[in-house]
This record gives structure tokens, C-alpha cells and sequence, in this order.
């Protein structure tokens, strides 16, 4: 694990994917008008940093096999298991690292910007300050869902640049995708809204349960939804990292 967080922490996409965030988040405010919303999805970083995620899980594995030191790392260590699994954590770790950054920047950016007080309440009862723990909750366990997809993904295609192609894609389009099939099909609601791309609404589900009309799922189905599905993701990418040969 040392050794994993050590190299992990001497790439380069690791401080850019910070300097992303805080740029993307600074032109936020800059671009749109600040109030309590903006406050609530941290300026946007809800929405950038599964983005900055899945390029850097998918990065972090794409370097190992492009140095070939992946042969090096298998050679001291027989458990591929261990291996998959240090990187994994590492890349949560990552996660909540830029989660804590984005709520830092959230609370400065409100104390110039947002005049509201944090125990305003401003919907179903709930203060800004418990919308905005939601919203961080839900970050966390998204986060989770796109790094053990970014893993699988990487394995099954192994070529970074599709992998954060897709990452894109679910950034803009997932969201839009999942509810227009549930519109078009709502005879299948009840199959429909268990659909990966649906999963995406923890992060505004959490800190806003009105977003269960849309997602169709209680909070407590969308965290676990987003939980088996991240197993699925970690048997299927290990599956694959076992197999892989080159």
C-alpha cells in the first residue's frame, strides 16, 4: 500500500486533477449566479469531480502497463488481488481528498459571496448546512460507483483515452440517458431505475429528496444501488486484471 500511494502521489495527473477542480469551481462562480443551490452542489464540483475521477483511476492504470512496471509490481508481489485492491483505495482515498477541497472552497466562497446563514432552512425543513452534508455524502459514494468503474473499464478496453470518453459521456449525458428512457418506457419504471446511469442522482439526491421523483429510488435504494454496483464493478475488474496479459 506504501508503495501504491507513493507512486500515486508522484504522478502528475493527481495535482492537475486539483488545480482542475478549483479552476472549474472558481469559473463556476464567476460564469453563474451565486446563491444557496450553487452553495448546496459546491459550485459545480458535484458534477466535475466523478469527471476528474474516472481519468485519474483509469490514468493511474495506464501508466503501470504503458512504464511496464506492471510486470515489476507482479513480479514482488503474487497477489494480483492485493494489488488491485491497494489501487483501488488509494483512488477513494483520492476522492475524498478532493471532496474536502471542494467543500473548503464551498465555505470560503460563501462567506464572500452567499449571505445566507448555514442554519437557513431551505428545503423540507433542512438547513443549508445539512443540504450541503448530503451532497458531500453523496459525492463520497458516486465517487465509489466511478472509480471501480473506471478500473473495470480500463481493463476491458484498455485504452485510457476511452475510458475517459466514457467518463465524459456519463458526466453530460447519463443523467439525461436514464430519464428519458424512464419517460419513454414507464411501463418499465420498476426495471428501468435500477439502470447504472441512474445512479448518478445520489449526488443530488442526498441533498435534495425531491430528487426521488426523478430517480425513481428512495435515498436508502440509490446508495445501495450504487454500492452493489460498485461490487459488480470490483468482481468484473478484477476478473479481468487476473486475465490480463498485457
Amino acid at each position: 500500500m506504501r508503495a501504491e500511494l507513493f507512486k500515486f502521489s508522484h504522478q502528475k495527473s493527481v495535482a492537475a486533477g486539483i488545480l482542475v477542480l478549483i479552476i472549474l469551481m472558481t469559473y463556476s462562480v464567476l460564469t453563474t449566479k451565486t446563491n444557496t443551490t450553487q452553495v448546496i452542489f459546491e459550485f459545480g464540483a458535484v458534477q466535475w469531480i466523478p469527471i476528474i475521477m474516472i481519468a485519474i483511476g483509469s490514468t493511474f492504470w495506464a501508466m503501470e502497463y504503458q512504464n511496464r512496471t506492471i510486470l515489476i509490481l507482479l513480479y514482488k508481489n503474487t497477489s494480483r488481488w492485493q494489488i488491485y485492491l491497494a489501487k483501488l483505495v488509494i483512488v477513494w482515498l483520492y476522492s475524498i481528498v478532493l471532496t474536502l477541497i471542494a467543500t473548503l472552497l464551498t465555505i470560503v466562497f460563501k462567506s464572500f459571496l452567499v449571505r445566507t446563514p448555514w442554519s437557513a432552512l431551505i428545503i423540507n425543513h433542512q438547513t443549508q448546512l445539512d443540504l450541503l452534508m448530503g451532497n458531500v455524502m453523496g459525492t463520497l459514494i458516486y465517487a465509489l460507483f466511478i472509480v471501480t468503474l473506471s478500473f473495470m473499464l480500463i481493463m476491458l478496453l484498455k485504452l485510457n483515452a476511452a475510458v475517459i470518453g466514457v467518463g465524459l459521456a456519463l458526466g453530460f449525458l447519463g443523467a439525461g440517458i436514464s430519464v428519458a428512457l424512464m419517460k419513454t418506457f414507464t411501463s418499465l419504471i420498476p426495471i428501468l431505475r435500477w439502470n447504472p446511469l441512474n445512479m448518478i442522482f445520489v449526488t443530488q439526491q442526498l441533498a435534495n429528496p425531491p430528487y426521488a421523483a426523478v430517480s425513481h429510488l428512495s435515498s436508502l435504494e440509490i446508495i445501495g444501488g450504487n454500492l452493489i454496483y460498485a461490487a459488480i464493478f470490483i468482481f468484473l475488474g478484477y476478473a479481468l486484471f487476473k486475465n490480463r496479459r498485457s
